[in-house]
């Protein structure tokens, strides 16, 4: 399992172009209906997951230089003296309950926040049961607990069995790898020792950045029951 065994196509009403990334394709799509995107994961040229990202992490637009060529701007704003990023309506939410820590959220602001990313999840779950059996609900762990708290609401919300089949490898670190291709696909352990190959899994995630941890634990859910699984992501990184 290699980088290069994977592709992955992203639709959405608005994409970045010219982002240079070794297996991810951009195709806008004007006639999405929301600011949802569109995702699908092959290995190997074989559709192996099927995803829902809410919105980008940060709000960007589409520029074109004096050589009409189109390049990827993300919006900033200056305070007290310092530029910042601008986030997306998702992507804020995102930020605070992963990244505020002096000091952190509110737990109530941040179940309000959970809540609604729930309420937008939950239509794409409702299709999900209705034309899958034996769907269970996962996620891949974070430090932030973010994924760990979607999955369990959805899970008790649509009465789905929640699995904790995956571990993070503490010995593995990507945190300060910024390109896919410098990443090893062993970060993840993933125990499917307690599943029937007639599962249909649901990953929960919080932030797609490189594709590496989607590409991973989303390939090896497939190694072991060869279907399509799903997977649902609050936001993507603009230019990872």
């Amino acid at each position: 399992m290699v980088v290069d065994d994977f592709k992955i196509i992203i639709k959405a009403k608005k994409v970045p172009v010219n982002i240079n990334h070794e297996i991810i394709e951009y195709i806008q799509d004007t006639t999405i209906q929301n600011n949802h995107l569109q995702c699908e994961v092959f290995f190997q040229n074989t559709l192996i997951a099927q995803g829902i990202i809410l919105d980008f992490y940060k709000e960007f637009e589409i520029l074109q230089d004096f050589n009409q060529n189109h390049f990827t701007h993300i919006f900033t704003f200056e305070y007290n003296g310092r530029e910042y990023q601008k986030y997306t309506y998702f992507g804020k939410k995102l930020y605070e309950m992963k990244y505020l820590k002096s000091p952190p959220i509110q737990q109530v602001t941040k179940e309000s926040y959970i809540d609604e990313i729930i309420s937008h999840f939950n239509g794409y779950i409702k299709y999900l049961k209705e034309n899958y059996n034996d769907l269970k609900i996962t996620f891949i762990p974070s430090s932030s607990q973010i994924p760990d708290e979607i999955a369990t609401k959805l899970s008790a919300i649509n009465s789905i069995p929640l699995k904790t089949i995956i571990s993070k490898n503490t010995q593995v670190s990507s945190k300060s790898m910024t390109n896919l291709s410098t990443q090893q696909f062993n970060k993840y352990s993933i125990d499917l020792s307690q599943s029937n190959f007639n599962d249909t899994f649901i990953l929960i995630d919080d932030v797609m950045g490189t594709t590496a941890s989607i590409c991973e634990t989303m390939y090896k859910i497939y190694d072991f029951n060869k279907k399509v699984n799903f997977f649902f992501i609050p936001v993507k990184d603009v230019k990872r």
